[in-house]
Protein backbone atom coordinates (compact mmCIF):
# COMPACT_ATOMS: atom_id res chain seq x y z
CA UNK A 1 0.00 0.00 0.00
CA UNK A 2 1.35 3.73 -1.00
CA UNK A 3 1.61 6.23 2.08
CA UNK A 4 0.48 8.68 1.01
CA UNK A 5 2.42 11.13 3.20
CA UNK A 6 5.50 9.82 1.08
CA UNK A 7 7.59 11.99 -1.26
CA UNK A 8 6.26 11.49 -4.89
CA UNK A 9 9.65 10.89 -6.53
CA UNK A 10 10.22 7.37 -4.36
CA UNK A 11 6.98 6.36 -4.56
CA UNK A 12 7.17 6.83 -8.48
CA UNK A 13 11.13 5.30 -8.77
CA UNK A 14 9.88 2.27 -6.28
CA UNK A 15 6.70 1.46 -9.15
CA UNK A 16 9.18 2.13 -11.50
CA UNK A 17 12.05 -0.80 -10.47
CA UNK A 18 9.27 -2.92 -9.34
CA UNK A 19 7.44 -2.68 -12.85
CA UNK A 20 10.93 -3.13 -14.40
CA UNK A 21 12.10 -5.83 -12.52
CA UNK A 22 8.92 -8.23 -12.91
CA UNK A 23 9.41 -7.27 -16.89
CA UNK A 24 13.12 -8.75 -16.28
CA UNK A 25 12.29 -11.71 -14.43
CA UNK A 26 9.43 -13.02 -17.49
CA UNK A 27 11.99 -12.21 -19.92
CA UNK A 28 14.53 -14.43 -17.83
CA UNK A 29 11.59 -17.10 -17.78
CA UNK A 30 11.11 -17.07 -21.28
CA UNK A 31 14.65 -17.29 -22.39
CA UNK A 32 15.23 -20.56 -20.64
CA UNK A 33 12.06 -21.66 -21.70
CA UNK A 34 13.22 -20.69 -25.35
CA UNK A 35 16.91 -22.52 -24.83
CA UNK A 36 15.13 -25.55 -23.51
CA UNK A 37 13.02 -25.58 -26.24
CA UNK A 38 16.03 -25.24 -28.67
CA UNK A 39 17.53 -28.45 -26.40
CA UNK A 40 14.83 -30.48 -26.81
CA UNK A 41 14.42 -30.27 -30.81
CA UNK A 42 16.78 -33.10 -31.78
CA UNK A 43 13.81 -35.23 -29.86
CA UNK A 44 11.48 -34.85 -32.18
CA UNK A 45 13.71 -35.01 -35.50
CA UNK A 46 13.36 -37.88 -37.60
CA UNK A 47 16.12 -40.60 -37.22
CA UNK A 48 18.49 -40.20 -40.97
CA UNK A 49 17.87 -43.24 -42.92
CA UNK A 50 20.38 -45.48 -44.35
CA UNK A 51 21.63 -44.69 -47.67
CA UNK A 52 23.38 -45.48 -50.40
CA UNK A 53 26.58 -44.23 -51.69
CA UNK A 54 26.30 -41.19 -53.98
CA UNK A 55 27.02 -42.97 -57.75
CA UNK A 56 27.24 -40.72 -60.45
CA UNK A 57 27.27 -42.95 -63.75
CA UNK A 58 27.53 -41.41 -66.60
CA UNK A 59 25.61 -42.59 -70.32
CA UNK A 60 27.11 -44.13 -72.68
CA UNK A 61 28.12 -41.07 -74.90
CA UNK A 62 28.57 -37.87 -72.90
CA UNK A 63 28.54 -34.74 -74.62
CA UNK A 64 30.44 -31.93 -73.33
CA UNK A 65 27.37 -30.00 -71.80
CA UNK A 66 26.21 -33.61 -70.02
CA UNK A 67 29.49 -34.16 -68.05
CA UNK A 68 29.54 -33.28 -64.56
CA UNK A 69 32.45 -32.63 -62.28
CA UNK A 70 32.68 -35.26 -59.50
CA UNK A 71 33.79 -32.38 -57.79
CA UNK A 72 30.53 -30.39 -57.99
CA UNK A 73 28.45 -33.32 -57.18
CA UNK A 74 29.84 -34.12 -54.10
CA UNK A 75 29.69 -30.07 -52.98
CA UNK A 76 26.13 -30.75 -53.82
CA UNK A 77 25.71 -33.42 -51.74
CA UNK A 78 27.60 -32.01 -49.24
CA UNK A 79 25.27 -28.50 -48.75
CA UNK A 80 21.92 -30.80 -49.46
CA UNK A 81 22.97 -32.95 -46.76
CA UNK A 82 24.05 -30.06 -44.35
CA UNK A 83 20.69 -27.86 -45.24
CA UNK A 84 18.57 -31.33 -44.48
CA UNK A 85 20.56 -33.00 -41.78
CA UNK A 86 20.19 -36.30 -43.54
CA UNK A 87 22.24 -38.18 -46.69
CA UNK A 88 21.00 -37.31 -49.88
CA UNK A 89 21.49 -38.53 -53.50
CA UNK A 90 22.16 -36.60 -56.08
CA UNK A 91 19.90 -38.09 -59.43
CA UNK A 92 20.09 -34.93 -61.85
CA UNK A 93 21.55 -31.76 -62.10
CA UNK A 94 19.95 -28.98 -63.99
CA UNK A 95 21.32 -25.65 -64.66
CA UNK A 96 19.22 -22.77 -65.27
CA UNK A 97 20.26 -19.81 -67.09
CA UNK A 98 18.36 -16.35 -65.92
CA UNK A 99 17.30 -14.02 -68.92
CA UNK A 100 18.97 -10.95 -69.18
CA UNK A 101 15.73 -9.19 -70.12
CA UNK A 102 13.76 -10.15 -66.72
CA UNK A 103 15.97 -7.49 -65.26
CA UNK A 104 15.00 -4.52 -67.81
CA UNK A 105 11.55 -5.41 -67.71
CA UNK A 106 10.91 -5.43 -64.05
CA UNK A 107 11.97 -1.82 -64.12
CA UNK A 108 9.77 -1.29 -66.64
CA UNK A 109 7.01 -2.08 -64.43
CA UNK A 110 8.30 -0.48 -61.69
CA UNK A 111 8.60 3.33 -63.85
CA UNK A 112 5.51 2.52 -64.69
CA UNK A 113 3.66 1.47 -61.50
CA UNK A 114 5.09 4.66 -60.38
CA UNK A 115 3.43 6.83 -62.95
CA UNK A 116 0.30 5.35 -63.04
CA UNK A 117 -2.53 8.62 -62.78
CA UNK A 118 -4.52 8.36 -59.88
CA UNK A 119 -8.34 8.77 -59.72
Amino acid sequence: MIDPTADPLIVGVQIALTGMSIVFVVLTIIAFALSALRASQHLFRRRPKVSQPVVSSPPSTPTPADRLDPQLVAVLAAAAFATLGQPVRIVRVRYYRQMSGMWARLGRVSVMAARQLRR
